[in-house]
């Protein structure tokens, strides 16, 4: 997700990206970027909701990088627009039992435990998310889509690698 800044009482989505993953973390489906520009934040918002982004359930999963934020700014947006009305159990409970794999505990720990500098571009070539914000203001779109396909790449590559090593510790401390 990219949005036009930190707040979602102010800010708006930008875009929301997926693509579908296999049991191993491969892509096996196309990479879909769908863009306010395009569609309107609202209609962005009831597309993810409609993918289950949201739901507690297997069917989506949500993949990436600081997942809270998005999540909840996805949430909060999706409150302002009026798609979801979501109470503190109801909030409880998605936080709780919502799957998701993120990467930014691995990244702190790729960076020796500390969070300062554990960010994704830390570890991979993928540009500053915090210029989409500009990008999005002077109507560069092509040059956002082309900064969230580097970043999904780069994403991909560190959970490929992670998931080598981790995998390899795992087998070694595995008690069973």
């Amino acid at each position: 997700m990219e949005t036009t800044g930190d707040d979602p009482q102010q800010d708006q989505l930008v875009c929301a990206q997926y693509q579908q993953l296999s049991d191993a973390l491969e892509p096996v489906g196309p990479f879909q970027v769908v863009a306010e520009w395009e569609w309107g934040e609202k209609q962005v918002l009831q597309l993810v909701l409609a993918k289950g982004l949201l739901e507690p359930t297997w069917d989506f999963v949500p993949v990436g990088n600081r997942l809270r934020f998005d999540l909840t700014f996805v949430l909060e947006r999706a409150m302002k627009w009026k798609l979801v009305d979501w109470d503190a159990p109801r909030l409880k409970y998605f936080w709780y039992t919502k799957p998701l794999l993120d990467l930014q505990p691995v990244l702190v720990l790729m960076n020796h435990g500390q969070f300062q500098g554990s960010s994704l571009e830390a570890f991979a070539d993928k540009g500053k998310g915090s210029e989409v914000p500009l990008l999005y203001r002077q109507g560069r779109f092509p040059e956002i889509l082309a900064y969230v396909t580097r970043e999904k790449e780069a994403a991909l590559e560190v959970i490929r690698e992670s998931l080598g090593v981790l995998g390899d510790l795992g087998d070694r401390r595995r008690r069973v």
